[in-house]
């Protein structure tokens, strides 16, 4: 199983006075990525990308707000 530091960037609805963004870092072992993020997001249409680094952006569209997942190798 692998290792990955995992960057998650959230939309969020800019009125209210909140940031548009919210973000966290996790540390997740998976053998996975796209199956991990498709437990966590089980309604939303998945779009999949690779950097040329190797690392895997995995964007989740929750109805016009999205969230980003950024997995980088440990």
């Amino acid at each position: 199983m692998k290792t990955y530091e995992v960057v998650i960037q959230e939309q969020q609805p800019t009125c209210g006075g909140r940031r548009p963004f919210r973000s966290e870092i996790r540390t997740v072992a998976t053998d996975d990525p796209v199956m991990y993020v498709q437990k966590l997001e089980p309604c939303c249409t998945l779009e999949v990308t690779e950097e040329q680094d190797g690392t895997l952006i995995i964007k989740a569209d929750r109805s016009g707000l999205w969230v980003r997942y950024e997995f980088t190798e440990e």
